[in-house]
């Protein structure tokens, strides 16, 4: 019988051989589960040592249900729905696969800049409608180069938006006061306040994490000192933007237009007002998905797992105040023989 169970959870069954084979040095089980309740969710989990986690979200009841879990892999950036103090009180790391799809989703958002700048969905619409007269015009289109991009966070995703707007020839600003020192070392950007971000950008991105701190950062007050000009892009979160106080500046004319993936609520009603706004481009929350993406999401979710059967720290821990509780030194975990 194997000594270790790796569960993947998902609402569907999902095929977990790519699992396997990054996992067939360790004696353990990979068992996918497909769940619809958090009851069943505590039912698949609670004998697992490792969890991977496809999307669903982790309160305390199902942590607190884990009774011999060592590690929580969210199998994407995003870990907000996974409850962080719960799993520290269990002694459960958490990690997410942080970078591994950067490329698709700093991509994703340039796209929604380069087609909100280029003014693409207006004229694709229209066009189609018979309205190209109506629509020629030697100023119809933003020039993006030498205009202001602002990038609030600086992470993975960030950085390699940043990287692309620099080719653009824009001028690239951040602001992230989540972030460490490696914030003012990219190339070509300048860190500012958000206030400063805010104001000068022509293009506002959204890269950072969800949570306390960020939770409706883009608020009736923010939106009153972009430029009217000026465009917000979310492939991030949804309730880092207030979505009343946003509609109503795209009503107002307080800011230009937006490209969203991601909304406070997913899927968005049917008569959510963004919907049917012209000057608003909208995809769902598909930011990072490519069969690349997905392939490298599930490879570093289960190499971690490896690591932490192992007795070794995940790459991409993001609870590290846990291993006081576990005991960890020097990268391994005190006290546990490698598996």
């Amino acid at each position: 019988m194997p000594k270790y169970r790796v569960v993947v959870v998902d609402r569907t069954v999902m095929d977990v051989s790519l699992e396997r084979h990054e996992l067939a040095a360790v004696d353990c089980e990979v068992v996918p589960a497909a769940v619809s309740s958090e009851g069943e969710l505590i039912e698949a989990v609670a004998d697992a040592d490792v969890v991977l986690d496809s999307a669903l979200p982790m309160p305390r009841r199902v942590i607190e249900s884990m009774r011999h879990g060592r590690l929580i892999v969210r199998m994407g950036h995003g870990y907000e729905g996974i409850d962080i103090p719960a799993a520290n009180e269990k002694g459960i790391m958490v990690a997410n696969v942080a970078g591994s799809t950067s490329e698709e989703v700093s991509n994703h958002a340039l796209a929604l800049m380069l087609s909100c700048g280029r003014r693409l969905h207006v004229m694709d619409r229209g066009v189609r409608a018979g309205k190209w007269r109506q629509l020629w015009s030697r100023e119809i289109g933003g020039q993006l180069w030498d205009e202001t991009v602002g990038i609030l966070g600086f992470g993975h995703i960030g950085r390699a938006f940043a990287r692309k707007a620099n080719a653009l020839r824009m001028r690239v600003i951040a602001h992230d006061p989540w972030a460490g020192p490696w914030v003012d070392l990219e190339e070509g950007v300048n860190v500012v306040s958000f206030d400063q971000l805010l104001r000068e950008s022509d293009y506002i991105t959204i890269h950072c994490n969800y949570g306390p701190q960020s939770h409706h950062a883009f608020d009736a007050q923010a939106f009153r000192k972009m430029k009217p000009t000026a465009y917000l892009i979310n492939t991030a979160r949804g309730p880092v933007v207030d979505e009343k106080a946003l509609i109503e500046a795209l009503r107002s004319g307080q800011i230009a237009g937006a490209g969203l993936d991601v909304f406070e609520k997913e899927p968005p009603e049917p008569d959510n007002p963004l919907l049917k706004m012209e000057n608003v481009i909208l995809s769902p929350h598909i930011a990072g998905s490519s069969p690349g993406g997905w392939a490298r999401i599930r490879r570093g979710a289960a190499r971690d797992a490896a690591r932490a059967l192992q007795g070794l720290r995940p790459h991409s821990l993001v609870n590290p105040e846990v291993l006081v509780k576990l005991g960890m030194i020097e990268g391994t975990l005190g006290g546990r023989s490698p598996a």
